[in-house]
């Protein structure tokens, strides 16, 4: 069974009053309970890099004609990598999730261990190196982690300045955290004192409204990103991470993908 097709069918039988489209070759699906948001599947099928970079200017046309909607794209490559995940964060996003507010939240300085596992369960890309690390807990479950670099002092004609990173932010993918971003930022900032906080935003997952509710600014773009996919694993690889001489498929068939980039935020801290 082809990907949308898959993806179809999981939605139907799950999701009540679920509506589906197609447009530019992406399935489109949505449902009442959530009518201005609009999964997408896209598939990750391109044998050539050419091929990728069509489907992502496609992508990019698609996402320009939903003014006013919420878009939340899901690669082939995430769904069968990580199903558990996207699966509970598709349902989240269709109306189906427990709310938290955050007020009601504690949080807690966690090891890497316990971050780790969080991060690598319900973030897209896992857990990545970090300084700091936090997790937002509800008595003794924790439903959120982020985490943070270590500030970094630049030298400006106005005195030294201290700059850091907003490294990860994942929430249980079924669980939506009213506030919790804003709190887990707020205790980094009391905890180091940076004078700035920048972060990404993969535009592939968000549009970068969160950060902005937050008073981060864009500040510049940065280009799409092409990978290289195993097409037993659907594992991602950089393509600008590939060791030098080697051939991506040289040896087995591969499948390529081009996100759509991201953005870079900064907020300025008085």
């Amino acid at each position: 069974m082809d990907y949308c097709s898959e993806i179809r069918d999981f939605i139907d039988a799950n999701v009540e009053g679920a509506v589906f489209g197609e447009e530019l070759g992406f399935a489109l699906f949505s449902s009442g309970a959530m009518p201005g948001t609009v999964i997408i599947a896209e598939p990750v099928d391109a044998l050539t890099l050419e091929m990728a970079e069509q489907q992502s200017h496609r992508l990019s046309s698609l996402l320009a004609g939903l003014e006013g909607k919420k878009a939340v794209i899901v690669p082939e490559d995430v769904w069968r990598s990580r199903p558990e995940m996207t699966r509970r964060r598709i349902f989240a996003h269709l109306g189906r999730f427990r709310s938290v507010f955050a007020r009601k939240t504690v949080v807690k300085r966690v090891d890497r261990t316990m971050s780790s596992a969080f991060l690598s369960a319900c973030h897209t890309y896992g857990d990545a190196s970090a300084r700091y690390r936090y997790g937002l807990f509800l008595g003794d479950e924790m439903v959120a982690c982020a985490s943070f670099s270590s500030p970094r002092t630049w030298s400006r004609p106005e005195g030294p300045h201290r700059s850091a990173e907003w490294v990860r932010y994942a929430s249980l993918p079924d669980v939506r955290v009213v506030g919790g971003m804003g709190k887990l930022l707020k205790h980094f900032i009391e905890e180091t004192g940076p004078d700035d906080v920048m972060s990404y935003a993969d535009l592939e997952w968000t549009d970068g409204d969160v950060y902005r509710k937050l008073g981060f600014r864009e500040e510049s773009l940065r280009p799409p990103v092409r990978f290289s996919i195993d097409p037993d694993t659907y594992i991602r690889k950089p393509l600008s991470g590939i060791v030098s001489g080697e051939v991506p498929g040289a040896d087995s068939p591969c499948l390529y993908h081009v996100n759509l980039g991201s953005a870079k935020y900064r907020l300025d801290i008085p």
